[in-house]
């Protein structure tokens, strides 16, 4: 019973906080709209399990991972297509174990919880009623209740109560999870950087009413970042921003989503181009320390076929390289740590190169690992970001091969442990991705 207090009470200081300040709702175009971003494993999420361990959330993060490889794996062969003519999208899973934005929606705003996918354009929550929706995070949407929600109809409706032919909305997803409804408009708010709130009208949005294979979902739908026409980020002026700060510390307040021109877009920028709706940038070579890794000129190239190129992705933690790169980090980093800390395998993930030991105490003085891109754009590792506490006395190197899976395209993927400490921007009419490293809290004020 205690345990369920602490819970209930943890999401009425959740709710609380989002309306707290109400003052400022502006019925313009917003130009700044600001989204605090929540990890799993923080004391800020609703369902933060206190007793979970480092080797608990990392293996989470492991399997999540590689279903989200798997994935991105899978819409590129084209595999994963949606049966639905109206634009859906898919997502790696239901587990909710990357960033959360938090934002609400309808008039009354209800507060929601909703995962931000860099290469999902649909903006979708669940709506009550909903079957299958036991584990939502607070209340659900409730479309009957908000005086600004419309249906999207087959055939436009013109006014409040017309007889209307919903859109069908679904999206399927890669472990085998579903959701499906149809699609409605209404308003979405969002905080602003004076206290306020900022709303956005006429947001068109998937109603999720059936969520299919969802065992313990942590969110209420998926946020959609990327480049295409419906897309939020998209339709908001075309840029958007996120700093993530340090996903290990679960009392960490600071990473947030910025839509709009409000977006952080300072630092170095590398261009990058859109295929199958997801990031790729231009990798030109790796360092660990001063020293270059002897990488084959075209590596990291997209070849004509699809296959291969480096993404840069929100809902893989871990970062996967191809296996020729992937066994020069391996090499070099066993020659830099490897005779002084004795070694230690993971069951079910033998790829993983890990040791006994602890980041803080041992590593202090291991090298930065440098991803370079095209134009001088660079994102640099510390020893927090390249390795993660597996347990008290276990770390592991957060870099994996593209091949742990028996996969063909065989893409690079920059995950969300490798930009730690960075503010990311996307400049959508210009096709720039910035790199600030920078504590997330000075972007805060």
């Amino acid at each position: 019973m205690a345990f369920a207090y602490e819970q209930s009470l943890l999401l009425l200081m959740f709710f609380s906080t989002c309306f707290s300040s109400t003052s400022s709702i502006s019925s313009v175009k917003p130009q700044r709209l600001v989204s605090r971003l929540i990890h799993p494993g923080s004391i800020h999420h609703p369902h933060y399990k206190p007793h979970e361990t480092a080797k608990d959330r990392m293996e989470l993060d492991i399997q999540h991972s590689a279903a989200r490889l798997a994935y991105i794996q899978a819409r590129i062969e084209g595999s994963l297509v949606s049966n639905n003519d109206h634009k859906a999208s898919a997502s790696p899973s239901l587990n909710g174990r990357t960033i959360l934005a938090n934002i609400s929606i309808g008039q009354p705003p209800i507060p929601q919880l909703v995962v931000i996918d860099t290469a999902s354009e649909i903006f979708w929550v669940m709506c009550s009623p909903c079957t299958n929706c036991d584990n939502h995070l607070g209340p659900l949407f409730d479309p009957l209740k908000s005086s600004t929600f419309f249906p999207q109809c087959q055939i436009p409706c013109v006014f409040k109560g017309c007889n209307c032919d919903p859109i069908p909305f679904s999206a399927s997803y890669a472990d085998g999870s579903t959701a499906s409804g149809t699609y409605g408009r209404d308003t979405v708010v969002f905080e602003t950087t004076d206290e306020g709130t900022s709303q956005i009208f006429d947001v068109q949005f998937g109603c999720g009413r059936y969520i299919g294979y969802n065992s313990d979902p942590g969110h209420n739908g998926i946020l959609g970042l990327n480049s295409a026409a419906d897309s939020l980020a998209t339709k908001i002026g075309q840029k958007f921003s996120y700093c993530i700060g340090n996903l290990a510390d679960p009392h960490y307040n600071y990473n947030q989503l910025i839509l709009g021109e409000g977006a952080d877009l300072e630092g170095f920028s590398t261009p990058f181009e859109v295929h199958n709706g997801f990031y790729y940038v231009t990798m030109e070579g790796i360092s660990i320390g001063e020293k270059r890794l002897d990488i084959a000129p075209g590596t990291f190239e997209m070849n004509e076929n699809g296959t291969g190129g480096v993404i840069i992705d929100t809902g893989s933690t871990i970062s996967y390289l191809v296996d020729d790169v992937y066994k020069l980090i391996y090499k070099e980093v066993r020659n830099l740590i490897g005779w002084s800390f004795r070694g230690a395998t993971i069951e079910n993930s033998p790829w993983m190169l890990c040791y006994y030991g602890s980041i803080s105490k041992d590593l202090a003085g291991f090298p930065v690992v440098t991803f370079h891109f095209a134009d001088g754009a660079d994102l640099a590792m510390d020893s927090g970001s390249f390795f993660s506490q597996f347990s008290n006395d276990m770390f592991c190197m957060t870099i994996g091969p593209a091949s742990n899976i028996n996969i063909k395209s065989k893409p690079s993927v920059v995950g969300l442990l490798a930009q730690q400490s960075y503010n990311v921007g996307y400049d959508l009419v210009n096709n720039y991705v910035y790199f600030q490293r920078i504590d997330c809290e000075l972007l805060s004020g």
